[in-house]
Order: structure tokens, then C-alpha cells, then sequence
């Protein structure tokens, strides 16, 4: 196809060397870009041989207005990689795109939970989880410099301000979703340390390896500077499936995620804290489930999936009222 041979063009012209696509097929992008498996023989130079990689491009939409730049992105995975982190390593920074390794696994969150295969894997899972994100949170904020995003002892606030912000823009009222601020605003911490936040943790969000367990974390679009907290909240959410609600077991209970984060990273969140960053993390997700909606409905971009996310965001705000109760 014209995609595939447009594709070669550019790689040729980073490597210098005749290439051809020895296989080119669609795969599922998620809502914010869409994404190709390609197997590339380089004839000559530095990288001469068979390659297996991923091409990611944008569809326009974004969820949050903080989202990373594509230039930003490819140096926030290269210096994750540099640092040993469970990365797909980057290979170029095309125009809106990005190439990178392909790592081979599941990514599908329902079939991680059922398919047989990753029964050895799944006890242990959630701890890889948390022993990962330390890695993440390990690495110095200014080795990516330019990264968006707050910093400073103000950095949780400033992040449930652009929250708000972005929940104003839709005009409308959502009393689930006000009273979830009116709750967190008096209580947001103080941030003790900013590191470089991934912005979308979860299951979903990396492949998994039948054998090894996790092995690549994926989608860094969302990552920004902030307090770790958000992260550790984020994987909390029913939507992901990852951890257990009541009659819902899944791959175990959010605590075992954060006793493989503590026992990683000598770091531990208070009662207090857990419960803050459980509720923003709801909170966080009703607005960009309002974002996406209204891609959707504006007809930004017509897409049953845009639809559906706005749909289910009744049983987030559910879940919000839930934990508000029980705060």
C-alpha cells in the first residue's frame, strides 16, 4: 500500500541503506493514535538486519491538554531505555510518528485474566507492576529536560488544576464529578519529591510475556512532570480490570501493587494518601471520559469507542461516590 511505501522512503532516509517491508499490518491504536506491526530488512549500515517494530501515529484527539509532543516522547523513551527501564527501545521520530521495537506478549487486559497461558504469570504480576513504576519514578526528572508539568511541593494541586480546568470547558453541570473536587481541594498534599509521572499506568498499557511476566510498558503520550501519586492511584480504577472489587477478582488487590512499588523504592503511602489519590484518580478519568465523549459528539472524530468511553462514564462516577462515602 501507499502507507507502507511512504513508510520505507523515510526509513531509508534514516539509515541511509535500501530497505524494504517484508510485512505491514493494522493493529489496534487505542483512541488517541493508530499503530502498525512491520517486519524491515536493512541492507546495510548500523542496524543491517530484520527488525520487528511498531509505527505509531496520531489521530488528533488528545485526552488531557498536557500530552506530550512527539519530539518530547521519543527522548522520555530513550532515556527510559538508557536507564534500564522496560521500554520498547525508539528507533526514529518521523513527522507526527514514532518507530519503535516491537516487544512480543498480551496487552489485551481480558485475556491476561482468563487465557491459561499466563496463569504462572498472573500471581506475580502486580508486583512486577509496582517494582516497574519505581524504576519509572527512579529516574531523574532532568534527564528528559522539558518535560510539561508542575513542579515543586505545589505540583498535586497544580495537576487537579488543569483537571478542573478541563472539566469547565464542557459547560455542563456533573455533580458527581464537583463533588469529588470539593472533596479533594482541601485535601491535596503537600508533593515531598517530583519525578517523571507515566500518566496512564495500567494493565492495558504493557505487554506481558507468558513466560517472564511484564515486559514492556507502552503509551508514554500522557507522561509529564508531577507527584508519583498519581500513578499509584491510577491503577486502582475497576475500568482497567487489573486489581479486585468486591465480587470482581481479578489479578489480586491494589495493596499487592503497592507492596511491590514499597518494596522497590523504600516508599509507601499513608492510609490518607491512598484514599486521595484513589479519588482523584476517578476523578481524573470521569473528565477525560467527558473529553472523549465529546470528540464524538462534535463530530471531531465519529468513533463507537469515543462513544461508549463517554457511555461508561455513569459507573466511574459511581465508583467516586463510593469512595466518597467510605473517605
Amino acid at each position: 500500500c501507499r502507507g507502507a511505501v511512504r513508510l520505507m522512503w523515510m526509513v531509508e532516509r534514516e539509515t541511509r541503506s535500501s530497505v524494504s517491508i517484508t510485512a505491514f499490518t493494522t493493529l489496534p491504536g487505542g483512541t488517541i493514535r493508530h499503530a502498525w506491526a512491520l517486519d524491515v530488512e536493512i541492507a546495510s549500515g548500523a542496524l543491517a538486519g530484520r527488525h520487528r517494530l511498531i509505527y505509531l501515529l496520531d489521530r488528533g484527539g488528545k485526552p488531557l491538554g498536557s500530552r506530550l509532543g512527539r519530539e518530547d516522547e521519543f527522548r522520555l523513551l530513550a532515556a527510559m531505555h538508557g536507564a534500564g527501564v522496560r521500554v520498547p527501545r525508539p528507533y526514529w521520530q518521523l513527522g507526527q510518528g514514532l518507530i519503535l521495537e516491537r516487544v512480543e506478549g498480551e496487552v489485551v487486559g481480558r485475556r491476561l485474566l482468563r487465557d491459561r497461558a499466563y496463569e504462572g504469570v498472573r500471581p506475580r504480576l502486580l508486583e512486577q507492576f509496582g517494582a516497574e513504576l519505581a524504576r519509572i519514578h527512579a529516574v531523574p526528572p532532568d534527564a528528559v529536560p522539558g518535560l510539561p508539568g508542575p513542579t515543586g511541593r505545589g505540583a498535586a494541586r497544580a495537576q487537579l488544576d488543569e483537571i478542573e480546568r478541563e472539566l469547565r470547558e464542557g459547560g455542563e453541570p456533573h455533580p458527581a464529578l464537583d463533588l469529588a473536587l470539593r472533596w479533594l481541594r482541601p485535601r491535596t498534599p503537600a508533593t515531598e519529591r517530583v519525578v517523571i509521572v507515566h500518566g496512564d499506568y495500567r494493565l492495558g498499557n504493557a505487554v506481558v510475556d507468558p513466560e517472564r511476566g511484564l515486559a514492556a510498558v507502552l503509551d508514554w503520550e500522557l507522561a509529564h512532570l508531577g507527584d508519583g501519586g498519581e500513578d499509584l492511584g491510577w491503577m486502582c480504577l475497576r475500568y482497567w480490570g487489573g486489581v479486585d472489587y468486591p465480587g470482581e477478582p481479578t489479578l489480586g488487590p491494589w495493596e499487592r501493587f503497592l507492596d511491590g512499588y514499597a518494596a522497590a523504592s523504600g516508599r509507601r503511602l499513608t492510609p490518607e494518601l491512598a484514599r486521595y489519590w484513589q479519588v482523584f484518580a476517578h476523578f481524573r478519568w470521569g473528565v477525560i471520559m467527558l473529553r472523549q465523549a465529546r470528540r464524538h459528539l462534535e463530530g471531531v472524530e465519529r468513533n463507537i469507542e469515543l462513544a461508549a468511553i463517554g457511555r461508561r462514564r455513569a459507573e466511574v462516577e459511581w465508583d467516586l461516590l463510593r469512595l466518597l462515602e467510605e473517605g
